[in-house]
């Protein structure tokens, strides 16, 4: 090989090298960018996470309105329950009865279920009972119960279903307030062991639950009066009720003083 072939030799390699040096340093220039665009993209991700575990934080305590602040735990603040409603069964036509939530509304009837709500009325209504809230008064919080009447029927879906129905129509008339679903109350040991229609307290914890998880399928508050009632052994203490089942004035306080205290 002569001279001038071996230079151009030469030259072919140098070019081939530092095409392969320019090669390579594309290749890590497009990784480098990749992985900006990586970090960018998991930094503005952090970013956005904690935005919106603000925006909840932010979102819950907007819930604890100064409206819900009660001065003394151990009296019904009017406070805490101005501007509210009552719906159900004869839980509620009783406490109409002792008055203890000043200026509230009531909308009851002995017996009520879920599906009775949408047709009968109240004693002296003209419209279905879950159509009372209907109309141009607004409501802050609806506290409704419902459960006790139901324990005896076969088919609990049909009982949830028919409560989200209710709690649906609760929401379309009333936008903005809060909804309660509040727990079934306990019995008395011997009204459960005699177990009429299905009326016994296991029987009542299943329905507890279905209404708990009723809940929180519908964005409402399961009020858990339950707890505010029962004794050691879950069942209601047998001086707080002459029937066994539909207590006093002092315990209505204990299950209203526990909402306050506690949602």
């Amino acid at each position: 090989m002569n001279r001038k072939g071996h230079i151009e030799d030469k030259t072919l390699e140098h070019r081939e090298e530092r095409k392969k040096i320019f090669n390579r340093r594309i290749v890590l220039a497009v990784c480098g960018v990749i992985l900006i665009v990586m970090a960018v993209l998991l930094f503005k991700g952090c970013i956005s996470s904690k935005e919106k575990k603000k925006q909840n934080e932010a979102s819950l305590q907007s819930d604890v309105s100064e409206s819900d602040i009660v001065e003394n735990p151990d009296e019904i603040s009017e406070n805490y329950y101005a501007e509210s409603v009552f719906i159900g069964n004869s839980f509620i036509d009783d406490m109409m009865m002792y008055d203890l939530v000043k200026d509230a509304d009531y909308f009851a009837r002995v017996g009520l279920n879920v599906s009775d709500a949408a047709t009968k009325t109240t004693a002296t209504g003209k419209v279905p009972i879950i159509d009372e809230i209907a109309g141009a008064k607004k409501y802050r919080k609806v506290f409704m119960m419902f459960g006790e009447n139901e324990l005896g029927w076969q088919s609990e879906e049909t009982f949830v279903r028919l409560y989200g129905d209710l709690v649906d129509k609760v929401r379309e008339y009333q936008k903005d307030a809060k909804i309660y679903l509040l727990a079934v109350t306990p019995i008395t040991k011997k009204v459960s062991d005699k177990n009429e229609d299905c009326t016994n307290n296991e029987r009542i914890a299943e329905y507890n639950a279905l209404i708990k998880r009723l809940a929180e399928d519908k964005n409402a508050v399961y009020a858990d009066i339950h707890s505010a009632v029962a004794g050691e052994d879950g069942a209601l203490p047998d001086e707080a009720a002459s029937d066994g089942i539909h207590f006093g004035m002092e315990y209505y306080k204990k299950c209203l003083l526990y909402i306050q205290n506690n949602y």
